[in-house]
C-alpha cells in the first residue's frame, strides 16, 4: 500500500510498498493509461544533513500502453531511479540558506512536519520517467506506407476548387 509517509529515520530505513488494484487504477487514470498492473517503490530512507532525510531506490510497474504507430495495446515494463533530499524549515518563514554542491541536480525540497507523502513521490516518478510517444515492441514508422483507394475522390476544400477549375467554370 503506497498511503504511507516517511519521516526522518534514525538510521538507515528499507522501505518496500506494492501498490493496491484500487491505486492501481487511481495512477492509470491520472496519466491517462490503459493499464497500471503493478507498482512497487523500493527505496532507502535515512537521515541526511541536520534533521534531513535522504531517499534513494526506485519505482517499478507494469504498465499497459497504447503504442503511437500501430495503436495497439501492449506491455512495458517501467524502472525509473529515484534520489531526494528533503530538509526540514524550507519555504516556511524561517526561510534558511543551504548549500548545493554543484554535482548535485537538485537541491534540497521542504521536508514536511508529518513525512513525505510515499503516493507523492511514485506519481512524480511516473510523470518524469514515462515516455510521451510508447512504442510497442518492433513497431516502426518507417514501415508504415500510407496508399489512399486507387478510386476515392480527392476530399477537402482544395479538391472542390481543383474540380470547379476543370470544369472551366
Amino acid at each position: 500500500m503506497l498511503k504511507r509517509r516517511i519521516a526522518r529515520p534514525e538510521a538507515g530505513e528499507r522501505i518496500e510498498a506494492r501498490a493496491t488494484p484500487a491505486e492501481c487504477r487511481g495512477l492509470a487514470a491520472c496519466f491517462g493509461l490503459p493499464a497500471v498492473h503493478a507498482l512497487k517503490a523500493a527505496l532507502t530512507a535515512r537521515p541526511w544533513r541536520t534533521g534531513g532525510l535522504a531517499l534513494d531506490g526506485t519505482v517499478e510497474a507494469r504498465l499497459g500502453r497504447l503504442c503511437v504507430v500501430t495503436a495497439e495495446l501492449f506491455e512495458q515494463d517501467f524502472a525509473e531511479p529515484v534520489s531526494r533530499r528533503y530538509l526540514p524549515g524550507l519555504g516556511g518563514e524561517e526561510e534558511r540558506e543551504v548549500e548545493v554542491a554543484a554535482l548535485e541536480e537538485d537541491g534540497p525540497e521542504p521536508l514536511p512536519p508529518d513525512g513525505v507523502d510515499l503516493m507523492e513521490l511514485v506519481r512524480e516518478a511516473l510523470a518524469l520517467g514515462l515516455d510521451p510517444h510508447p512504442r510497442a515492441p518492433g513497431a516502426d514508422i518507417a514501415e508504415l506506407e500510407y496508399e489512399p483507394e486507387p478510386d476515392a475522390a480527392p476530399a477537402g476544400p482544395f479538391a472542390a476548387l481543383a474540380g470547379l477549375k476543370e470544369a472551366g467554370e
